[in-house]
């Protein structure tokens, strides 16, 4: 496991006596045998109440996961060979189905795993000769977790392509600010750069000022928050015409950049710095899909088809004596609402008077959340 720490003050005090330190701390601890396990095979419940919500998603012990039910009976090895047809469905949310489960307090055999290969192991027996059977196959995302996060639009009529379309690695890093632990793999660390990427990252990055080409936002005082982004997505493809400087929230959003996570530190971070810079409040729902955290995509496309007026992105919050007690994701100010992803954030709000809600909270009561605006 790494766990980032932010070194920002250092920075800036290194920057004054030359160029930006180019060094990302990470501290290393033991990863204990259970996450190993949780990556791979998965790990068994006895009770899905084993299970944690984080904000809707499902959680265990700080890291994202989903839940299958690896027992197929008898229909096994059809779900083997046809898993469309006759594979159960797996999970990524506290969806109705999971709520009706827990109610009845059902018990099959669940297993929860951060794999995002989308395959998985499932057994059973031959109907014929009750023999075990057991394989793995590509099970399909249940369509209720869809509708319950709004991902990618998809409780709009005729939006099907949010489920035909449906990827792991994208649905993880769209969350992946959610969860105190990121998963391993990270943009950057697969195979395919050139050996002399990080002297071409260093000097593009000092070339451009160590400004976003996108958003505009200068981190010269946070470098590795800027990241070198290739056009055609050929890592080894170094030509300046092939590279932009983008924050890496703007990166994260590219197309085809699914394995990028990005902490919910580093995203406040460039909003706040977004804001310290004098950017101006989004004219419209595309720009706050732009600035704000992928995690609230379904919330933003549900504000916008509801015609609610466009909030600011990333509003710190302070108090008397000007000292910042938390951030909003999303907020409007004349009616003191917002939307928190981190408790903390909820907490120091409602402390000054705000009415904060969590993303699938608002979700789930988004025609109180209506009213108040």
């Amino acid at each position: 496991m790494k766990l980032s720490v932010d070194f920002s003050a250092l920075f800036a005090s290194a920057k004054k006596m030359g160029d930006p330190i180019e060094n990302d701390f990470v501290l290393d601890t033991p990863r204990e045998p259970w996450e190993d396990k949780l990556g791979s095979e998965g790990i068994e419940l006895e009770d899905i109440n084993e299970l944690e919500s984080m904000d809707g998603l499902l959680s265990y012990r700080g890291r994202q996961v989903l839940l299958y039910i690896q027992d197929h009976g008898s229909r096994v090895q059809e779900a083997l060979v046809a898993p469309d047809e006759a594979g159960k469905k797996y999970h990524i949310a506290e969806c109705r189905t999971l709520h009706k489960m827990r109610n009845e307090g059902r018990f099959e055999r669940y297993v929860i795993t951060n794999d995002i290969s989308g395959e998985f192991e499932i057994s059973g027996h031959d109907y014929m000769t009750g023999h075990p059977v057991e394989g793995r196959t590509r099970l399909r995302i249940c369509k209720n977790c869809l509708t319950y996060l709004n991902y990618q639009g998809y409780s709009k009529p005729g939006n099907y392509s949010a489920f035909n379309n449906f990827d792991l690695d994208e649905f993880f890093q769209t969350y992946s600010s959610f969860f105190t632990h990121l998963p391993q793999r990270k943009m950057g660390e697969a195979d395919g750069y050139t050996a002399d990427w990080p002297e071409i990252s260093r000097a593009f990055r000092q070339e451009k000022a160590y400004t976003c080409e996108k958003c505009g936002i200068l981190l010269s005082d946070h470098p590795r928050l800027l990241h070198v982004h290739h056009v055609n997505g050929v890592k080894s493809d170094n030509r300046k015409s092939n590279l932009r400087a983008f924050c890496a929230d703007c990166h994260s959003k590219e197309a085809f950049h699914k394995s990028m996570y990005v902490s919910h530190a580093d995203r406040q971070t460039i909003s706040r710095l977004r804001h310290e810079q004098q950017f101006q409040k989004p004219d419209n729902w595309q720009e706050v899909i732009s600035l704000a955290d992928s995690g609230l995509r379904g919330f933003i496309e549900r504000c916008r088809s509801g015609c609610l007026p466009v909030p600011e992105v990333g509003l710190d919050l302070q108090d008397d004596k000007e000292e910042v007690k938390g951030m909003l994701e999303l907020a409007w100010p004349l009616q003191r609402l917002g939307i928190a992803i981190d408790e903390r954030d909820k907490l120091h709000a409602e402390r000054l008077g705000w009415k904060v809600f969590k993303v699938h909270e608002a979700l789930d009561n988004f025609t109180t959340f209506m009213t108040r605006l």
